[in-house]
């Protein structure tokens, strides 16, 4: 290596370790805005227009005087927990003299009281009541200390967005309330619809002989004992009249003017198709579950509308083709709209239950870590966290964080999302 390489070697070592500790430096001086983990002693920044004061531990100071509350939100470790340091001229104030109080009220009417205890330098929140996600609420915060007491109020919007009626209902947003609802355990399947085979007929003449008349068609309607064919006997040479023996619809004819009709030839088929079979196909793993009289709505697609019937017989093979089990539902179709070879869905309940509290489908959103829901009052909406149960296509179960009556966004949760989103959603405490 020459004396230049060497110098250019130098040199870019020099850089680099520079470097190095400039991004160490500044990473050791980064604090921690909201989670109470690394702290900035000193005396704080003057906050900017539209900020809050920070004290010496990133959270908010409050003042009244000489007397001060710094309210911070600690989360490492625990679940979001309040923790509130208190200064007297600017002086720590043993929290042991101190009794405080936080009230939060959020949207959507909830109100938790938050209240606290000694421990070291702090006052600590009880553990039992967590400050859950959002953290966007108006505060109140009480500190009584020897007979005198201070109080302020401040507003804590983290996730929160307005929007005026009429944006409201341009953007397809519908807000309702959160109701008691049932709840359906179901199983979507496939299936064709047949002719109902106990109210079916082969017509077939009682003697050999030829057609001498075919008096209906394929697709006619017959009616009981109405004849349809005139067959003159092979032996006798008497004609004589073959009747319907039941009322319905001509779905196969093999009859012929002139033909020779054997014995035991059929010559019609006539169903009455008053009510037709839905068979339905049942996977084997879900075949346990499937029993005899269980409701189950049909769904023929466009341009039908939805039946109800029940399970009214599970066959006991399987088919070896498909590994399903058939079951079937008998179908009343007085006005012929299910027509045999048609494929259906069909949607077996299994329980329905009625559950306190539900909100439609759509209301339900992923927000960060969280499942939300958003709830309006006004013209301001924001996420509520909620833990959800059982679900079908129409309702969602909420197991906790809404109550009875609460308004949400119904339809239209993604657009208030997408604001919140846009704008910034803040978490600074």
């Amino acid at each position: 290596m020459n004396k230049k390489q060497l110098i250019s070697l130098l040199i870019v070592l020099a850089l680099g370790a520079g470097l190095t500790w400039l991004a160490l430096k500044s990473n050791h001086n980064h604090s921690h805005d909201h989670n109470g983990s690394g702290h900035t002693h000193g005396t704080p920044a003057a906050p900017a227009a539209g900020e809050f004061e920070r004290g010496p531990h990133r959270g908010r100071m409050l003042r009244d005087g000489d007397f001060a509350a710094e309210v911070t939100i600690y989360e490492t470790g625990v679940p979001p927990q309040f923790r509130v340091y208190l200064f007297e001229q600017g002086k720590p104030v043993d929290p042991a003299q101190m009794k405080l109080t936080i009230q939060l009220e959020r949207l959507g009417g909830r109100t938790d009281v938050h209240q606290f205890k000694p421990e070291g330098e702090y006052l600590a929140g009880d553990l039992s009541l967590e400050v859950y996600e959002p953290h966007s609420f108006k505060v109140t915060v009480t500190a009584e200390r020897g007979g005198k007491t201070h109080r302020w109020q401040y507003d804590s919007p983290e996730a929160r967005t307005e929007l005026l009626p009429d944006a409201a209902k341009s953007s397809g947003v519908v807000v309702a309330t959160v109701v008691t609802a049932k709840i359906k355990s179901t199983l979507k399947v496939n299936g064709r619809i047949r002719v109902n085979e106990e109210q079916m007929k082969h017509v077939v003449p009682r003697y050999p002989g030829v057609l001498k008349e075919v008096r209906k068609k394929l697709g006619d309607h017959v009616a009981k004992d109405e004849v349809i064919a005139v067959v003159e006997s092979n032996e006798s040479l008497q004609r004589y009249e073959v009747k319907s023996e039941l009322a319905g619809t001509i779905i196969e004819k093999h009859a012929a003017l002139g033909e020779f009709v054997g014995e035991g030839e059929a010559i019609f088929i006539i169903a009455d198709l008053s009510s037709v079979w839905v068979d339905l196909n049942i996977f084997r793993q879900d075949a346990a579950r499937v029993k005899a009289d269980q409701p189950v709505a049909i769904d023929g697609g466009e341009g039908l509308s939805k039946a109800e019937g029940k399970i009214s017989y599970l066959s006991p093979f399987g088919a070896e083709s498909t590994q399903t089990l058939l079951a079937r539902v008998v179908l009343p179709n007085p006005n012929g709209d299910w027509r045999p070879g048609l494929f259906v869905t069909g949607e077996v309940l299994f329980e329905e239950v009625e559950v306190p509290l539900a909100v439609k489908p759509g209301a339900v959103q992923a927000f960060g870590d969280w499942t939300v829901v958003f709830v309006n009052e006004g013209n301001f909406y924001e996420p509520i966290v909620v833990e959800t149960g059982r679900r079908d296509a129409d309702w969602v179960e909420i197991t906790s964080g809404m109550k009875a009556g609460q308004r949400y966004v119904a339809e239209g949760s993604f657009i208030i999302k997408a604001d919140i989103l846009k704008s910034g959603a803040t978490h600074d405490h």
